[in-house]
């Protein structure tokens, strides 16, 4: 049977930008030595800070996860998970936040993706005599180094211990839930005009491995490939999956509208998902989630007997 290690070891290193503008860089490679404080900051702090601001939803999600959302004095406009993040200063986008909102709640730290689009960002905070941290988050890698590092950040290592076992062991669950042998194959509607889909080293590849598919462009090199319709047609999908935040209903109806798209069968024949945007472009706690949505959307069959508890949203405060 898979394992949830012979999955991870089919990836290669890859990043995508996704579709309807959220960013998903989702390589495998090698966790970089880059994940500590960074020379703006006066870290590693002889104390958890006390006043964080998040500049990226997934780790906002981690620090709920982690019993830390009492931290947390600012998120971006796309941190609205758990509903309660709501109730956090918004302080603008990710990439390009409100520099005058976020020295308002006079944070001890500014955690950042590290990526081009944030240097200035983080070198303007930096001249402000704002501490940052800058983390890469792009692949199931980053994910268990990022619940570690910031576990330790925030004086709850045991917390962060329980979520990494938790996710760990419910992937392994999807994996072995879903039919062995031959695999459905997928193709993932990452982008309408021109065609963009997720190619091999993506988090979101490795999923579909995990929910037991195949996806039709594995094979290709880069992470965002385009690719054309000629090509989607020839490799023949079993299914499209679309991430979306809108209804079914449109969903299929732009799909059939797109000129040239009835000629994939699957489009023709109805075999189209929609999945929740915000769940699957998350590599966070909800990653376990995105998995069994996306196994159920390939077997609608299979029947979830998912023994661990529910990885918390909002579990009880962790006062490291």
């Amino acid at each position: 049977m898979r394992s949830i290690k012979q999955v991870f070891t089919l990836c290669v290193p890859l990043a995508i930008v996704g579709s309807i503008g959220y960013l998903l860089l989702l390589s495998t490679r090698e966790v970089p030595e880059a994940l500590l404080a960074d020379s703006s900051s006066q870290g590693p702090w002889s104390e958890p800070p006390a006043r964080i601001v998040s500049l990226v939803p997934a780790v906002t999600e981690i620090l709920f996860a982690l019993g830390s959302a009492h931290r947390l004095v600012g998120r971006t406009h796309w941190g609205t998970y758990p509903p309660t993040a709501r109730t956090i200063l918004d302080v603008g986008d990710g990439m390009h936040p409100s520099l005058e909102i976020v020295l308002s709640v006079e944070p001890d730290v500014v955690l950042l993706y590290d990526g081009e689009g944030n240097r200035n960002v983080a070198r303007q905070l930096k001249s402000l005599g704002v501490n940052t941290l800058s983390l890469r988050h792009d692949t199931f890698s980053d994910l268990e180094a990022n619940i570690v590092l910031l576990g330790d950040l925030v004086g709850c290592p045991i917390a962060a211990s329980k979520l990494l076992a938790q996710i760990r062991t419910g992937l392994e669950e999807v994996v072995q839930a879903t039919p062995q042998g031959d695999k459905p194959t997928v193709y993932w509607d990452a982008w309408a005009e021109p065609p963009i889909t997720i190619g091999a080293g993506s988090f979101l590849d490795s999923l579909l491995r995990i929910a037991g598919a195949e996806n039709i462009f594995s094979d290709q090199p880069s992470s965002a490939p385009r690719v054309s319709l000629e090509s989607i047609i020839y490799r023949d999908p079993d299914l499209v999956l679309v991430p979306v935040g809108v209804s079914s209903a449109l969903v299929d109806l732009s799909l059939t509208k797109r000129s040239g798209w009835n000629r994939v069968p699957a489009v023709k024949e109805g075999r189209v998902s929609v999945l929740d945007q915000d769940l699957v472009s998350r590599l966070g706690p909800r990653v376990v989630d995105a998995a069994w949505l996306m196994a159920h959307a390939i077997h609608p069959d299979l029947v979830q007997e998912n023994v661990l508890p529910r990885i918390l949203a909002e579990p009880p405060p962790c006062n490291g």
